[in-house]
């Protein structure tokens, strides 16, 4: 049996791989392993409030006209104004989501005179967005006929 030890957001995961008989597929008997996650009920409470915290995070991001939002700021700052005409929505609307954005911490602001400027406040959404892009590309259509995840967007 080995045993990897992992951080995963300041908690520790142990993770024991156990051989197992066959890996069921027929080109490798005898050969296979199992991993077995191992928790103490302070991890569980931990993996829990991280689950959570990761859920909103997430959940942040599953607006399309947030993700819209973003991917604007990516390519440099802009104010609301900029926003809307980028974005040809409403001026109260682009603004509730800025807020929103701005008060999760993906966005922060500058006061420059009477306009206010808003940039990306995170690293690493690009990377993050392109990922997820690549995962969801192959459940395209699944996605968009799902009906269980809330309102039709498109």
């Amino acid at each position: 049996m080995a045993v990897a030890d992992s951080h995963l957001g300041g908690m520790e995961l142990r993770l024991r791989f156990q051989p197992q008989t066959s890996i069921g597929d027929g080109l490798h008997p005898g050969v296979g392993v199992r991993s077995v996650i191992s928790c103490s009920p302070d991890m569980l409470a931990t993996m829990a409030a991280d689950a959570v915290t990761l859920a909103r995070f997430f959940r942040v991001l599953g607006d399309p006209t947030r993700l819209r939002i973003i991917r604007l700021l990516e390519a440099g700052e802009c104010t609301v104004n900029e926003v809307v005409e980028a974005l040809g929505c409403q001026q109260p609307r682009i603004s509730t989501h800025l807020a929103c954005l701005r008060h999760c911490g993906f966005v922060e602001t500058e006061r420059r005179g009477k306009e206010i400027v808003y940039r990306l406040a995170l690293g690493g959404l690009d990377e993050l967005l392109g990922a997820a892009a690549g995962v969801a590309e192959p459940e395209a259509e699944r996605l968009a006929t799902c009906t269980r995840i809330g309102p039709d967007w498109i």
